[in-house]
């Protein structure tokens, strides 16, 4: 079985070739546009061939599973954290590990510079979870650019999210100078324990896998924690994946299980009773306020 698209929690916007017709002459948006975004989990059987290629270049970035890239008798693989762009008319196909498939964020853009930001060309690039790297921030990049899609195509929806594409797109392809706001927090240990949390908020932390990313023993860690905050770390932890879902709620465009998903619950009511627990309501009651 092969599949295009059509995966569960799925989120895909096409821009209408008579508007993307209008972006390459705008003046705010000629220069870096995208035409096609989206984000497929968990994304079984996933299959796309192109055999002249496109006329967009094309960022594919892998947040789980692995994936495999065919570009004539070239074979790259895409494992999870890594993401790899396939410039414009290049022949190819790629498809998710049927035992391990793929949860992929993509972009489709084009503009007289995204020849010059599309960089590397071809080589999958590790985007590391680590206390500076701000990948809670680029995912939320891409649900600002999802959450303005979904209210249509007009001229100043598709202006700011074709500038947020920039920033989105300078993320990877700058990733040293994206890291270096936080580089200015990495010696404290605290910092940089929420920082990784931060980036992790879709997992299943323990106590000693995240003393271990500053180079403490759990208790040691736990004290300051508890010492700098008023909380335990998995109760910071837990805090931060509900104010997570917060964000998430008022986005009218996910349904709960899938918010419950995306912060690292696979059980839907257990989510429900963490999240009565730190709001005092119910994610129901939330989403309705």
């Amino acid at each position: 079985m092969k599949k295009k698209d059509g995966f569960p929690g799925q989120q895909s916007y096409v821009i209408p070739d008579k508007i993307v017709t209008s972006l390459e002459q705008s003046p705010v948006c000629s220069d870096l546009f995208l035409t096609d975004i989206g984000y497929y989990p968990n994304a079984k059987y996933h299959f796309r061939e192109r055999k002249n290629g496109i006329a967009q270049n094309i960022l594919i970035y892998n947040v789980v599973g692995e994936g495999e890239l065919k570009v004539g008798d070239l074979s790259i693989s895409i494992p999870a954290d890594h993401f790899i762009i396939i410039p414009a008319n290049t022949p190819h196909y790629y498809y998710a590990n049927p035992k391990n498939p793929w949860s992929i964020y993509w972009i489709h853009f084009s503009g007289s510079k995204a020849k010059q930001i599309a960089k590397p060309i071809l080589q999958p690039t590790a985007v590391e979870k680590t206390s500076t790297s701000r990948i809670s921030e680029r995912i939320s990049l891409f649900q600002e650019i999802f959450y303005n899609l979904a209210y249509g195509f007009s001229l100043e929806i598709l202006e700011y999210v074709n500038l947020c594409l920039n920033t989105l797109l300078a993320s990877f392809t700058y990733l040293e100078q994206y890291r270096m706001k936080n580089e200015y927090f990495s010696s404290d240990p605290i910092n940089r324990s929420i920082n990784y949390m931060l980036e992790n908020l879709s997992d299943k932390l323990k106590l000693d896998n995240i003393a271990k990313t500053v180079n403490l023993s759990a208790s040691h860690f736990s004290r300051l924690f508890l010492q700098r905050t008023g909380h335990s770390p998995i109760d910071y932890f837990i805090q931060l994946k509900i104010q997570h879902s917060c964000k998430l709620l008022d986005k009218q465009s996910f349904s709960i299980a899938e918010i419950a998903r995306s912060s690292g619950f696979d059980d839907q009511f257990y989510y429900a009773r963490q999240f009565k627990k730190v709001m005092n309501m119910t994610p129901s009651q939330y989403r309705k306020r």
